[in-house]
């Protein structure tokens, strides 16, 4: 007579940990890629009496600034885009024959008075608003600070990242709280004794 496996057995240390580096690999890792590969730009002016400078906050998960670039006196802002089209598809170093659609590319650049200046990669689809506001804000005196929102990729960067985020908030907050709920049970562990 053969023995059933006993299905109720505890996970191993080494399961415990290969679940939570998945998860972590999932949740965190993945995300960070897709929103480092299309990035969010927080680009901020400020106006000190007549001189406006400049800050650029590339990010992943759309608020963790990698990358930060500052101009200290902007004198124009300026647009390029690379456009996209049809291209032969290439893997291994060899064409395929195949051709796939590739995405343009948009630029904004905002220069001061010498050779620094800023690049940001905008989404073609919003670089003229985007460089229109900035422009609208470089004209007008009355206003002393704004910020403004680009993306380098809205199908792929926005859509997928700000999904992707939020799976990494959630996955920040849930072990937060599990973090917490263990911190609490030992603290209550170690004062019960005692009463």
């Amino acid at each position: 007579m053969t023995q059933s496996p006993n299905l109720s057995r505890r996970p191993t240390v080494g399961g415990i940990v290969l679940q939570h580096l998945i998860v972590f690999l999932i949740c965190v890792v993945f995300h960070g890629g897709v929103t480092w590969m299309a990035p969010a730009t927080w680009i901020t002016f400020n106006r000190s009496e007549d001189i406006v400078s400049c800050t650029a906050r590339t990010c992943v998960y759309f608020v963790v600034p990698y990358r930060v670039q500052r101009l200290d006196h902007v004198e124009s802002i300026e647009q390029h885009e690379r456009t996209g089209g049809r291209k032969r598809e290439k893997k291994l170093g060899r064409y395929t024959g195949k051709t796939i659609e590739v995405d343009g590319e948009g630029f904004l650049e905002i220069h001061g008075p010498r050779d620094p200046w800023i690049e940001v990669s905008v989404s073609p689809a919003s670089l003229e608003a985007v460089a229109r506001k900035a422009s609208d804000f470089l004209a007008s005196a009355d206003t002393k600070s704004t910020t403004l929102f680009a993306i380098a990729n809205w199908k792929f960067g926005g859509l997928m990242g700000g999904v992707l985020t939020a799976l990494t908030a959630l996955y920040v907050f849930g072990y937060t709280l599990g973090l917490v709920k263990w911190l609490f049970t030992r603290l209550k562990r170690s004062v019960a004794p005692s009463q």
